[in-house]
């Protein structure tokens, strides 16, 4: 069943305490080194299966990184773990008996400096249930509809992924600093390539705030995480996702993600150290950051600007 709870009220930003912003320069690293962006590349089978919602029959939308904004021309918010993605152009639907085939072109490796040992993390569409709209109260999970996980390094062997559904925890959270329900993007956004502490549980969240949801992220952008340690493979390059014929509802897929290893605070390049060219980008991008979409990875702490704080945790933390 899709969830569709759309943006009513804006609220107002999160005043947490800070957290970096890792995700750009993660991204920018990998592309620096040749290596790609984290995210699926290609479907390569999409088959519908019974009971999938008509609407959301192009597998492409799974293709590129998550949704930070949802909406967009109809009921525009932030992608929060109360408000997840629902436009036609950014989930896939797969019924009963459906599969979803994706590829990555740069193998997902079994990485043990991946945060948590976590390789891989699946976006859908679950959401928490508001107990207390729009105040964002968790009070269980909606539209976590399950899916089969298989893995393989050449798609024509494949491992079943015992024990985590491809549609289930952890929803989408686009944004570190916006409400449940904002109307605007945020200023800092998660980083999509690093996992949810896997030990939580929904028990874990169940009554919380958004803000207190936010903090257990603790700068993740959510999803569903798996260890290919789990399933004993080194490398894959194929996932599929399959509703199994005697499912009750249609599962709702966004994107995948490669896991970035854990950096240095302070690395502002993302290169592995922190030295005179992380100090040199840090003071050329001093002063207030742009606004989004453009990114600010100087802006460690996540401030929304670049100055001394950050310079300290360059210094800090620097390897020369």
């Amino acid at each position: 069943m899709l969830h569709n709870t759309h943006a009513h009220t804006p609220r107002a930003a999160w005043g947490g305490r800070p957290l970096a912003a890792a995700a750009a320069p993660l991204l920018i690293a990998r592309l620096a080194a040749g290596g790609g962006d984290p995210w699926a590349d290609a479907v390569i089978v999409y088959t519908a299966g019974e009971g999938a919602n008509p609407s959301y029959l192009d597998a492409d939308t799974t293709v590129g990184p998550p949704e930070r904004m949802t909406g967009e021309g109809v009921f525009p918010g932030v992608v929060s773990p109360f408000n997840p993605p629902f436009g036609v152009d950014e989930i896939v639907s797969i019924g009963r008996g459906g599969t979803l085939v994706v590829r990555f072109d740069e193998p997902v490796t079994d990485d043990a400096s991946n945060p948590f040992g976590v390789d891989l993390l699946i976006f859908s569409n679950a959401a928490f249930i508001d107990a207390a709209y729009p105040s964002g109260i968790v009070s269980g999970v909606f539209s976590a509809n399950g899916g089969v996980v298989e893995l393989s390094p050449d798609g024509v062997d494949w491992w079943l992924v015992p024990g985590v559904p491809a549609d289930g925890l952890f929803p989408t959270l686009g944004y570190l600093d916006a409400g449940p329900y904002d109307a605007e993007p945020g200023r800092v956004t998660s980083d999509f390539t690093r996992p949810v502490d896997p030990t939580l549980t929904a028990a874990d969240l169940d009554g919380l705030d958004h803000t207190q949801v936010v903090e257990h992220y603790a700068g993740s952008g959510g999803g569903a995480g798996i260890d290919l340690a789990a399933v004993g493979l080194a490398t894959v390059q194929f996932v599929r996702i399959t509703n199994p014929t005697d499912a009750e509802s249609d599962i709702q897929i966004d994107a995948l993600a490669d896991v970035s290893p854990t950096t240095i605070a302070g690395d502002v390049t993302g290169d592995g150290v922190v030295d005179f060219v992380d100090l040199v980008t840090l003071l050329a991008a001093w002063g207030r950051c742009p606004a989004p979409p453009e990114t600010c990875a100087a802006d460690l702490d996540g401030s929304g600007v670049v100055n001394f704080t950050d310079l300290l945790l360059v210094l800090a933390n620097w390897t020369g």
